[in-house]
């Protein structure tokens, strides 16, 4: 599930709420045992509480809305699971076998990066301290469309970028099927309220 669609559920009450849990189902992935019953597991090495843990999904033949997370010691079936970003996978998390559970985060993550190459069409801020890029890819028909925006740059990368940023003409116009309306300001109409034309 979308961590988006997981925000949606938890803020509704009642019927909303059964209502939200059937349209989007949500599972809870298990990876470590630390309790069992009442012995505290933390001292084992990961790959003992991961057999426990395993031991456990098969000896109460647990199932959805519980899942086992998969684990593996294969490089090549971790390569594999690389391969399912399309179904959301953002990444791997790696443990040591021989390893207690440690209360500050000692795993490593491997995220899954996607590059595409994208024009810059336009800056938030100001050329010489861009605060956002809007970004464009070119279509079929060769007209620049826009694609998004990127995160909001710190200011060391926005005075790295500045220095690579060309301004347009000023006859171009870069974005086809978009019309400029503004620019605005945000004020307070005598007997209203809202953005008024700058």
């Amino acid at each position: 599930m979308a961590f988006e669609r997981l925000q949606q559920r938890l803020a509704r009450r009642g019927k909303g709420a059964s209502e939200a849990a059937g349209q989007w189902p949500a599972h809870y992935v298990v990876f470590d045992l630390l309790p069992q019953g009442e012995s505290d597991l933390t001292g084992w090495p990961y790959q003992r509480r991961r057999a426990a843990l395993e031991a456990l999904f098969t000896e109460r033949s647990l199932a959805g809305p519980l899942t086992l997370c998969p684990s593996t010691t294969d490089p090549a079936v971790a390569q594999q699971w690389l391969q399912w970003t399309a179904a959301g996978l953002e990444g791997l998390s790696f443990k040591r076998l021989t390893e207690p559970y440690q209360l500050v985060r000692s795993w490593k993550k491997y995220k899954v990066r996607v590059t595409t190459e994208a024009i810059v069409g336009a800056v938030t801020g100001s050329l010489t301290a861009p605060r956002t890029l809007l970004l464009g890819r070119y279509d079929q028909a060769g007209r620049l469309q826009y694609t998004g925006r990127s995160t909001t740059l710190s200011q060391t990368a926005g005075r790295t970028l500045a220095h690579l940023l060309t301004p347009a003409p000023p006859s171009a116009y870069l974005w086809e099927g978009w019309i400029a309306v503004g620019p605005y300001k945000i004020s307070t109409a005598p007997g209203g309220t809202g953005p008024s034309p700058a």
